[in-house]
């Protein structure tokens, strides 16, 4: 299984667990943008309305979330 593929796993996974809340932590890192911005697209869908603490080191990743709160340290 490639980077990319097991990246994409992970979030499923991710996605899937009970709870009020969702941890990514560089979930885009390996993906193409086109893979990324799909990713992205389910990530969204599957939120409901569970908070999402993301965190990542490329300002692309967050904007392609489309996120209104973004905190950059």
């Amino acid at each position: 299984m490639g980077d990319g593929q097991r990246r994409r796993v992970e979030i499923a996974r991710a996605q899937l667990c009970p709870g009020g809340a969702v941890i990514l932590d560089e979930p885009f890192t390996g993906l193409d943008v086109a893979a990324r911005d799909t990713t992205a697209e389910v990530v969204l869908d599957l939120l409901d309305d569970r908070t999402l603490l993301f965190a990542t080191h490329d300002a692309s990743d967050a904007q392609a979330l489309d996120i209104s709160d973004i905190i950059t340290l």
